[in-house]
Formats: C-alpha cells, structure tokens, sequence
C-alpha cells in the first residue's frame, strides 16, 4: 500500500507540472500573441515619441494639459492619457529601447495608471466607457506583463475590475465584438477559462448571415444602427476583432471554425475590398463616418490584410493581389475581374471593372437612411438617393467633403437649395419610398430607384455594362419653390475639362447647350448626351470647414478647385426627364473622337425605363408598373412591377434574370415574344422569400 502511495506521489510529480502547463498554455500563447500584436517591433521607434511625452508628465501620473473632466463624446481628451501610456509602455517592454526596464519609468506608469483608477474619467458617449476605455486598459495591463517589474496585484486586480463594463451579450455586430475584445484580455489576465470560452463565443458568434437584425446580411452586406449601411465604418470595425481575434487564437483548441472563416473572408474579400479603389475607399458605405478627415484612405489596411492571410492561407493568392493593389506596390487595376453585386439588404450597388469602379447607394421603407449623429454628418441628407462613386485613380472625393454643395451629392437628384440643409433627423430612419432594387449575374446589372423625399419625386436607374453605365430619370416631379438638380459629378478637379463644344477654363462657371450626342469629358470620365441637353458645369474654388460637417474638428477655413456638373429641371418640375451615359477610365478625351456607341435608350418614362446593348446583346428594363417594352425586337410583359435582364445565350437560348424590387411578391409572370416569328414563351416565375427577398431568379428559354 505505502509503495502504491509512493509511486502514485511521484506519477504526480511527473504529470502535474505538465497538466499545469498544457493548462496555462493556450493563456500564455494567446497572450503572448496580444503583447506582440501591440508592440513596436523596430528599434527604439517609441524612444523619440515617448521622450516628447515626459515634458507635462506630472508626479502624480497625470498630463497638465489634459482635461480628466472632459464629457465629450467625439475626441474625448482624457482616452489621451491611455494612449501615451501605451506608447510609454511599449518603450518600456522593448528589450533594444534606451527605456527598457528603466525603474522610474515603470513606477510613473504605476502612479499613471493608479491615477487613472482613482479619477474614473467617463464620456458622455458610451462607447468610450464600455469599448474604448476597458480595452485600452486591457491591453497596456497585457503589455506590462512583459516587463521586468510587475504591478502590485491590487493595482492590477482593480484596474481588470474596473474593466468589467458593457455587455456583449446585450449587444449586436461590431458592438458585441468591441466589448468581447476586452472579455477576452480579462480572460487572459486571470486566466479565467470561462470567460475566455464566453469571450470567443461573443466575439465569433456575429460571424453568421442575420435576417431582420443588425450585421452580415443573407447578401453579404453589413448593417448597423438599424438596417443601414455600414460595410465600412462599423463593418471595419467588426473586421478587425475577427482578424485580431483570429489571429491569436490560431493552432489552439478556441480557434474559430472553418464555415465561420469562410463567411468572414466572403465578406472581407469580395464585398468590403471590393469597395476599395487602389488605397481608397467609396464614400458610400462609411456612414456618418464620411464626415471625418482623411477616413477614405485606408493607409493601414495592408496589416489587415496581412493578418488576414495568415488565418485563411487557402486564399492566400487573391488576399496577396488585392494587398498590392490596396497599398499601391501596383495599379488600382492590377488582377481585378468583372464584378457586379447589388445588396437587395442594404439598397446598394457595387461594379467594378479594371479601370473603374461606379458604385450606387439608394433608399427604401426597409433600409436606413445616412445618419447623422455624435454631431458627425451634419448635412448627409441626400447621401442616399442615388450616390454615384465614381473612381479611376482613387483619390476622387478624398477629403472634398467640407466643401462639398450638399444638395449635390453625385448622381443626386434634389432640391437646388441657396444654403446646404442640416439633417434634421439623427442617428438614421427609414426611406419613404418602397420601389428598390436591382437584377444581377454576378458581371452586369440594372439598379432602380422611385425617389421620394423633400417634396422631390423622381425614378432613377441605372444600368451596368463593361464600358458604359447608362443613367435615366424620368417623371421628376416637385411641387416647391426651389430649382430640383441631378449630379452628374462633384469630385476634385484635375487636369482639364473638355466637352464637344469648347473646353472649360478653371474657375469657370459655365451653361452648356449640348446636342444630341455630345460629351463632357474630366480626369479619365466621360459624360455622354444621347439627347440635347442643358449641363452646367463649374470648375470654380469652394471653400468649408472640417467644423460645418463635423463639430469635433477645428473651424479653419479649406478649399479647393472642385469640377461640379448638374442638370437643372426648372422649378416645379412635373415629368422631367434626363439622360446621360457615364464611360469611366478613358485615356484621354480624344478616345471619345473614335468611340462607337453600342448603347440604345429604348424607353425612358414613368413606366418603363429599357436599355440595350447592341455590341453585348444584353436587354435591361425597370418596369414600374405591370406593363410591355419591345426591345430588340421581342415584346416582354410582366405581371408586376421588376427589373429585369434578358441575356442570350447559344442558338435561340435566352437567360431571364428578374428580381423584386417592393420585396413583397412570390411570383412573377413573364411573357416574351419574339416580333418577327410569332414564338411566344410565358414564364411563370417563383420568387426568392425569406432572406432572400429582392435577390435575383433565373430562368431559361429557348426563343
């Protein structure tokens, strides 16, 4: 018996420091992974930033020229305090740093963070109190732990207390994965393993298709703040807890499953990157967040990217070649392919081609307006009826927005306002209108809009080709006292503007009387009139402030040479119309000399609005109403209000594409008729439901 308690003492001997370790193992190794996440990893690169810092750094561990009761809710100075901590910290915990280890920098760090316990700064905005700060604390007290002096442990103790704010559980998207960031660097510090299983459970548990919620749509869109648009803005922010998180928990038992990770690079590389132009981004999808200096340069997104290939090596190709592209080592069109998407959960359109890319924000009763809110966007009211991101190079609109006209958005139809219009609603509310949609196969597409909003009526589509988007309004309507405008651009201008008429000299204001196939051409777009057409056009200095669009920036006065064109409808329009054919991605305007247009309007009116495209054969209509457009020579009627896309095929095979644009019907009858043979071929089509309301069906008939 004593011999077995012996053995079985020294079997304990043997496992238990190796059961302890395998326990602490996936701690150490995810932590160890924060730490270098966090650190700076050239020498002595936070020596120069930190020594700048000693100056107003007072005994007690706080900064003289820092407000601690500060309640702002945008650039909230006391979060300042922590963010010199880290860089202080990092110099500390860098072994090459003249700082590393130094005893009077670790015990100001000490009195610095014993100085921000006892203060308890809070924002009036939220998120600084149960995001911001509670990560920012978590990470500097993982960075310490790579120090060669410890913090007491009552300090460390009260400071991953005080951590503990905001509920991920209670939370949706984004938000759910800020607050379980900071979960799991509590996790780490206490090595608590169930709060590290609720932490990941938290932080992946958004990484699924939502229905009726806030987050990655059944389309592969984000929305936030309700159903509004967000793939950038609060979709960024969701991307990078993913990627973060990913990242540090790879090779251990919590690390996020296969079906998890493919949704997240779905999402990741063909919709949020694919709203990239070289290193920018489309004003469209970043939310109120348009209203920040410098938000559409996403100079850090080849780390993403990085960190991104690392934990999806499967496709570590293609994340390698829109890296190149999105840190400008090769042209915006370096390994681009033809896409087309439209986002029947968000009302947005995304088409991109190698020498462009032409994108499209739109409105309905079941998707978010742009909001305003944190006194951020001030005057976004138009932001979605109709916004056309048109990008070449890539820096088109960046940083044009504080002299932006506001009732000039591009592609924009609006009320021509003396003053730019505040929003009045905050924080985002629902369209007013229910007709919105688009038809795509994935290459080419027609998107549709019945405009009604500020006593403006309208109904704008657009249709996608290779080379050619084709722009139609008809039935414009309004019964105020204002001018009602459509935008054809509003972007930085660059290089000269020419026309068929006469060239345009900068700081002019020019009224053009175009006829029937005349062209404006600027910075590699062209702008064709199928019709005669009255376009304006200035190339004229304006000039804003940071601080009118946003009141957490400065009031110092900027401007810029901006190239602005619009159509004026006259007052009180009751049935205007335009057309105008964008080619995007031209050398030069001498292109235009030989350019043959394949492009024919067929109608473009109240009820129907059809293109063809002679030299692809491609049919494209919006009925607004059940109705009949002949088109290439074959009569299509429909039961019910559609977009729709006829494609043909080999021989007499015809490809019917058609979606719901109301999101309300289950099936739609089709009938074509060819006009030369007689051949009738009536379709009874079932349409998508559920989550899939508004995506496109096809169907094939021979004809």
């Amino acid at each position: 018996m004593i011999k077995r308690i012996v053995l079985l003492n020294l079997m304990l001997m043997v496992l238990l420091p190796a059961v302890l370790k395998a326990q602490k193992q996936p701690f150490e190794t995810i932590m160890s992974r924060v730490f270098e996440d966090n650190a700076v990893n050239k020498p002595k690169q936070a020596d120069a930033p930190s020594i700048k810092l000693f100056g107003k750094w007072k005994e007690d561990g706080s900064w003289s020229d820092i407000n601690y009761q500060a309640k702002d809710i945008t650039k909230w100075q006391p979060s300042e305090h922590l963010d010199r901590l880290k860089t202080i910290i990092n110099a500390y915990t860098d072994k090459i740093s003249t700082f590393y280890g130094n005893p009077q920098i670790f015990a100001k760090i000490q009195h610095a963070l014993e100085y921000w316990y006892n203060q308890d700064p809070k924002s009036d905005n939220w998120w600084h109190n149960e995001i911001d700060v509670p990560q920012k604390i978590g990470e500097l007290l993982i960075s310490l732990r790579y120090g060669t002096q410890k913090l007491p442990k009552a300090l460390e103790s009260k400071l991953v207390e005080r951590m503990k704010r905001g509920s991920a559980e209670a939370k949706t998207g984004a938000n759910k994965t800020d607050i379980a960031l900071h979960y799991l660097y509590r996790a780490l510090l206490t090595e608590d393993k169930d709060l590290l299983k609720l932490s990941l459970d938290q932080l992946f548990e958004p990484v699924a298709l939502v229905d009726g919620a806030e987050g990655l749509q059944y389309d592969y869109s984000y929305l936030q703040h309700g159903p509004q648009l967000y793939i950038s803005g609060y979709g960024a922010v969701y991307l990078t807890g993913i990627v973060k998180v990913s990242k540090y928990v790879a090779g251990t038992p919590f690390a996020m499953s296969k079906e998890k990770l493919d949704l997240f690079s779905a999402f990741y590389r063909n919709v949020y990157l694919k709203t990239f132009r070289s290193k920018y981004i489309d004003f469209n999808v970043e939310g109120r967040g348009i209203s920040r200096k410098d938000i559409l340069i996403k100079k850090s997104e080849k780390y993403r990217i990085n960190n991104a290939k690392l934990i999806d090596a499967k496709n570590a190709e293609d994340w390698e070649n829109i890296r190149l592209r999105v840190d400008s080592a090769e042209a915006p069109d370096y390994k681009v392919t033809p896409y087309h998407q439209h986002f029947w959960k968000a009302d947005y359109t995304l088409h991109v081609r190698p020498n462009y890319s032409f994108n499209v924000r739109i409105a309905s009763n079941r998707t978010n307006r742009s909001e305003a809110g944190n006194k951020e966007n001030l005057y976004g009211r138009y932001l979605s009826d109709g916004a056309t991101n048109i990008q070449v190079s890539g820096p088109e609109y960046f940083n044009i927005m504080p002299i932006w006209e506001w009732d000039k958005i591009p592609g924009t139809t609006s009320v021509d306002n003396t003053e730019d219009l505040l929003l009045d609603k905050f924080w985002g509310h629902l369209g007013d209108n229910a007709f919105a949609g688009g038809v795509s196969d994935k290459v080419y597409g027609a998107t549709a809009y019945q405009l009604e909003y500020d006593g403006v009526s309208a109904k704008k589509s657009w249709f996608f080709f290779d080379d050619e988007i084709v722009c139609l309004g008809a039935d414009i309507r309004s019964s105020g006292d204002r001018n009602v405008t459509t935008a054809l651009n509003q972007a930085w201008l660059k290089g000269k503007v020419s026309s068929s008429v006469a060239d345009v000299k900068e700081g002019a204001l020019e009224n053009m009387n175009f006829t029937a196939n005349s062209w404006l051409f600027h910075d590699g777009v062209a702008y064709l009139f199928p019709n005669a057409a009255k376009v304006n056009v200035s190339t004229q200095v304006q000039t804003g402030s940071w601080y009118k669009i946003n009141n957490s920036f400065g009031k110092e006065e900027v401007s810029g040479s901006v190239f602005k064109s619009w159509l004026d409808h006259g007052k009180q329009p009751q049935g205007a119309d335009y057309a105008y054919i964008v080619i995007p991605g031209l050398k030069d305007a001498e292109t235009l000399k030989k350019y043959n247009n394949p492009i024919e309007i067929v109608r473009n009116d109240k009820d129907v609005q059809a293109v063809y495209h002679k030299k692809l054969n491609l049919v494209q209509v919006v009925f607004y109403t059940a109705g009949t457009a002949t088109v290439n020579g074959i009569d299509i009627s429909v039961d019910k209000p559609t977009v729709l896309m006829l494609k043909t095929l080999k021989g007499s095979e015809k490809e019917v594409l058609v979606a719901d644009p109301l999101q309300k019907e289950t099936a739609l009858k089709v009938s074509l008729k060819n006009t030369k043979s007689g051949v009738q071929k009536d379709l009874s089509i079932a349409l998508p439901v559920g989550p899939y309301k508004g995506s496109t069906k096809t169907e094939k008939v021979s004809l």
